[in-house]
């Protein structure tokens, strides 16, 4: 995981091929959980109001507009936007809703069980370096401290 610089408000990041792969993945999983409001651990989370749906097409489109090897920047709404969508995306991954998705994604031939098992192994681990980094960069801040409060929540649901 590139090393994450934070300047005041602004946190900085290397794009790397991972990081890109973080981002594409995590906007995947956040299209899914629009979409899939049924889930118990989702409509929490909507409850909690942990990830905002407005955001997910906005922080889409500010990642698209960079290249590996460029430098982008997160303002700290978009950063614990991107932390929300990371945890609940892992959480899924790790449920019977990533199963779901799983069976979903070989019956539509997106990708295969290898494939899939590959994927997800590669996004939570991508993940919990890029949440640790967060965490460390953000200890001591009111917003991220009730923000992960309303992450921890969900524990109760899962």
């Amino acid at each position: 995981m590139p090393p994450l610089v934070l300047y005041g408000d602004k946190l900085c990041v290397k794009v790397t091929r991972e990081f890109k792969q973080l981002v594409n993945i995590s906007i995947a999983a956040g299209k899914f959980i629009l979409i899939h409001p049924n889930y118990n651990l989702i409509r929490e989370a909507m409850r909690l109001d942990v990830i905002q749906d407005c955001m997910l097409e906005d922080f889409e489109v500010h990642n698209w507009q960079y290249e590996v090897g460029e430098i982008i920047s997160f303002d700290t709404k978009e950063i614990f936007f991107f932390y929300a969508l990371l945890e609940l995306s892992c959480r899924i991954f790790l449920c019977e809703i990533g199963d779901d998705l799983e069976k979903m994604a070989i019956e539509n031939e997106e990708t295969d069980e290898e494939e899939f098992k590959r994927v997800r192994g590669f996004y939570l681990r991508q993940a919990e370096d890029f949440l640790h980094e967060i965490k460390r960069s953000f200890n001591g801040n009111r917003q991220f401290y009730e923000l992960d409060w309303k992450i921890n929540q969900l524990n109760l649901t899962a």
